[in-house]
């Protein structure tokens, strides 16, 4: 059986493959248009701060519409052409590296190999869609969610990371005097399972590294149980917590993580927060539909994992926030809405370039600040975080004087430059975040380097 299945996925995809080469050999590529159209952003080396502040004030544009009626309007207001799936189809990778390079480019521009590999493992009913780089191997859940999930993974000792972790609070406590928080964000895995078979080792190391800051009295809050519950209680809660295509969570997501994170900032380190900043009924939600590719989904194609909506949160009560991240030159200032979120981009995307999900603070950069007009008494919270950060960031600004927002992959693993910053902002607390999977990720986790620094040192003396 699993001979012949192999057998039909073979001639399926070659079939699938030659019909593109003919369909591209003969020209009858149509005008590109829509997603397609859309090029790249320019390499950040090529951007100028006044091209940044450009686009930004372009950006701008319309946003009360788009929030008021949806994209469909808006993109009509702007001239833009609706798009359609196969505007979106997929990249001709590395199975056509000796192909005709001419060939190779429109492949690849028009992601036709992915859409039409994605779709056929769909047809066939494949939970897994293996990637060259086993890391990237996409499996999907009974939720129909997608997740990465590496066949051949195993668990990673944690013993060395929360080392790091613990380093680092203590020289904060040390010389700045200032309290520091883990928050553990949770992952899909954390309230669903792998098939039959396949295993996943980060809420394990997840698990023992929180294990390991408490034993050394650092004070943690995991979020993992706040989701389980909410999963326990609906299981199709899942769907609105997590993308069915992406790796992050939901803003409905984000949101029950701030909620949690409330309740002990409140509790442990006496922040007062009106409970309406923590009822989800005080926002108005917009939903738009189909608008998002997410990181898995682009491994595999939108006919495999299907599109994501994406909703966008706006306060029903008076805010006045002002969002700035100097090193690229935003600015912005006014609600809640349109200072902390960036919903003008959904006016046009390109499903495998851009990135919906940072509609939520802008994205993930080295330095961003927001300051809360209407609570100039309030708590300065400085935030360690990965990209799930830029979910949570927004709300959190809501019940504090500031939240100023680090990614510590900037810094390039310069422990003391990132300490330079922590004394010269002065923050009232520091909260470090990361979930479950980028604990085990130097590139994602490279910001607390004594203990790893102590070892990669020990072996090549070891070497020598």
């Amino acid at each position: 059986m699993t001979a012949r299945r192999n057998t039909c996925t073979a001639v399926l995809f070659l079939c699938s493959l030659l019909s593109a080469v003919i369909y591209l050999g003969l020209g009858t590529i149509p005008e590109v248009r829509g997603f397609a159209a859309v090029q790249r952003p320019p390499h950040s080396s090529q951007t100028t701060k006044a091209s940044i502040l450009a686009r930004a004030e372009r950006e701008k544009r319309d946003v009360s519409t788009l929030v008021r009626t949806g994209v469909r309007p808006l993109r009509r207001s702007l001239g833009l052409s609706l798009p359609t799936y196969k505007e979106a189809l997929g990249s001709f990778t590395q199975l056509t590296e000796g192909s005709d390079p001419a060939i190779n480019a429109l492949l690849d521009r028009d992601h036709l190999f992915i859409e039409l590999y994605g779709g056929t493992q769909r047809l066939l009913g494949r939970r897994m869609v293996e990637d060259v780089d086993p890391q990237y191997t996409v499996v999907r859940l009974e939720e129909d969610l997608l997740t990465f999930s590496d066949p051949d993974d195993n668990q990673v000792d944690m013993t060395g990371r929360a080392e790091e972790m613990i380093d680092f609070v203590q020289r904060v406590d040390e010389e700045y005097d200032t309290p520091v928080l883990y928050v553990q964000a949770p992952s899909k895995l954390s309230v669903t399972s792998l098939p039959q078979g396949l295993e996943d080792p980060t809420e394990a190391e997840a698990s023992q590294f929180l294990s390991l800051l408490e034993e050394a009295r650092v004070d943690t809050l995991d979020l993992r149980p706040a989701f389980q519950e909410a999963v326990e209680d609906d299981p199709q809660m899942v769907e609105e917590l997590f993308f069915l295509t992406d790796h992050h969570w939901t803003p409905a997501g984000a949101f029950l993580g701030y909620q949690t994170l409330c309740e002990k900032l409140e509790k442990r380190y006496r922040f007062r927060i009106d409970d309406s900043l923590t009822d989800p009924d005080s926002f108005d939600k917009f939903r738009f539909r189909q608008v998002f590719l997410g990181s898995q989904g682009r491994r595999v194609g939108a006919g495999y994992g299907g599109l994501d909506d994406l909703e966008i949160w706006s306060a029903k009560f008076n805010t006045h926030l002002t969002y700035s991240v100097p090193i690229v030159g935003i600015k912005r200032e006014g609600p809640f809405v349109t200072s902390l979120l960036f919903p003008e981009r959904l006016a046009d995307i390109d499903l495998y370039h851009d990135n919906p999900y940072t509609i939520y603070a802008g994205g993930d950069y080295m330095l961003s600040r927001a300051f809360n007009e209407d609570l100039p008494q309030g708590k300065r919270v400085l935030i360690l975080r990965d990209s799930f950060g830029c979910g949570l960031t927004p709300f959190l600004s809501l019940c504090c004087q500031e939240v100023m927002a680090m990614d510590p992959r900037q810094f390039n693993g310069n422990q003391d430059l990132m300490l330079h910053y922590i004394d010269w902002l002065e923050p009232d607390l520091i909260i470090v975040m990361n979930t479950t999977g980028s604990l085990r990720v130097d590139k994602l986790f490279p910001y607390l380097p004594t203990a790893r620094a102590k070892a990669l040192e020990q072996k090549r003396l070891e070497e020598k």
